[in-house]
């Protein structure tokens, strides 16, 4: 009877051992696995892992192209996984908080539309090509034919919450990028050129706001949108042709010269630089190419051109202009818009035969590329972070060496300004 005893005693005390060390194992492990997801967020984080593609023969590129080659890819790439299963991308990432970056706006929506667009037809990734096709056809949702021109689209929201100048043209930029966007989406595109066109006042201007003729007060309107708007009708003759987009952008150029002598900024001239760029390789009228160069030979000096010892990751990036002077200030990543703009003026003068801008524009541009190198995030600065983290950030370029946020249009201007300058070097 004892002996029972003792067994069913020490059965009991097996059995509590069993399940208390159970619910240590539990407790313990519940920490690990909450530890490897990120907390409750607004929108999940694009997870997988970057695409494993077959190695390109880069065998014919120069080391700084198969540099920008590998950059561009890897842009690209980051662009793809912050696309969401809406058919939105995500807005950026705080990476010292592991949380997604506030202020989603719809025109950095479409801009990364028009890069991811631009990047899957240089690359040839039907998989890119694919995503950055429903990420049109998600935005066309929100806009819809004028009340009283069923010919004429725009966003549905007024302009005062998304400027419809700058939404129209960037919508036709990244429908016309596409490498086969189709007759259903290019007639959209062709009703949003319509909207351009309308807005285009008796002065060459175009109109920022929704009150026809209404004077422009918002210098930041006037250094982007229209030049957004123009690029886009130059681009659409890609596919539809149309002799009256080039006289809407001839018509436009004194107006903005004009404007640009006044009020000189680094802001208006790449945009405006891709317009007057593609006029020209469209019909080498002279009045296109000599703004263009007027533009770009004044932000050529505004480069850090020489290695400074007290600041060594400067080289490349551009300085800051305000109030009429340049301010030596750290550059940051919107040298990626300048960069764009500097390309577009290398095809100009590759086209023009100016052999001494072409290279001077050239060399220009690729300290500025190599500067954006350093913005990027790689495997070799993201070891830090977390193994379930790190695909959220590798390949997207952050804002400066003492900034680490991503945001969406630092990638898409970053991408586009890459893949411009491998597609003008390819010869």
């Amino acid at each position: 009877m004892r002996t029972r005893k003792i067994l069913l005693l020490c059965g009991v005390l097996f059995i509590s051992g069993a399940f208390a060390a159970l619910s240590l194992t539990w407790g313990q492990e519940a920490p690990a696995a909450s530890a490897s997801k990120p907390a409750i967020l607004s929108v999940p984080l694009p997870l997988p892992a970057p695409v494993e593609r077959a190695p390109r023969d880069l065998a014919r590129l120069s080391p700084l192209q198969r540099q920008m080659y590998l950059c561009a890819q890897s842009g690209a790439d980051w662009l793809r996984r912050a696309n969401r299963a809406d058919g939105r991308f995500l807005a950026g990432y705080v990476p010292a908080l592991k949380t997604p970056l506030e202020g989603d706006h719809y025109l950095r929506q479409a801009a990364a539309a028009f890069a991811l667009a631009r990047a899957a037809a240089f690359l040839g990734d039907q998989r890119l090509t694919a995503i950055a096709r429903q990420a049109v056809l998600t935005l066309l949702i929100d806009t819809a034919p004028d009340a009283t021109e069923p010919q004429v689209r725009h966003t549905s929201l007024p302009s005062i919450v998304v400027n419809r100048l700058a939404s129209a043209g960037l919508l036709v930029l990244a429908i016309n990028e596409l490498p086969a966007p189709g007759d259903d989406v290019l007639e959209q595109s062709e009703q949003l050129c319509a909207f351009i066109r309308k807005q285009q006042a008796e002065d060459g201007s175009l109109c920022c706001t929704d009150a026809a003729g209404q004077t422009e007060v918002d210098p930041e309107a006037i250094n982007y949108y229209p030049g957004e708007a123009l690029y886009g009708l130059m681009r659409s003759q890609r596919c539809r042709p149309a002799a009256w987009k080039t006289d809407v952008v001839r018509r436009a150029l004194p107006f903005y010269q004009k404007w640009w002598r006044a009020h000189q900024t680094l802001a208006l001239i790449p945009w405006q630089t891709a317009a007057y760029a593609e006029a020209y390789l469209l019909t080498s009228e002279k009045p296109f190419a000599d703004f263009v160069t007027e533009m770009n030979d004044w932000i050529c000096d505004k480069q850090y051109q020489q290695l400074d010892p007290r600041h060594p990751l400067w080289i490349g990036g551009f300085m800051q202009w305000s109030d009429g002077r340049a301010l030596s200030v750290a550059p940051q990543v919107n040298t990626a818009y300048f960069a764009e703009g500097l390309a577009e003026a290398c095809r100009l003068m590759r086209k023009s035969g100016d052999v001494a801008r072409y290279q001077s524009y050239r060399d220009t541009l690729e300290r500025a590329l190599q500067f954006l190198a350093t913005l990027q995030y790689t495997e070799g600065n993201t070891q830090h972070y977390a193994d379930w983290y790190r695909p959220a950030l590798l390949g997207g370029f952050y804002a400066s060496h003492q900034d680490g946020n991503l945001r969406l249009d630092y990638s898409q201007h970053a991408v586009c300004a890459m893949v411009r300058y491998l597609e003008m070097t390819k010869d």
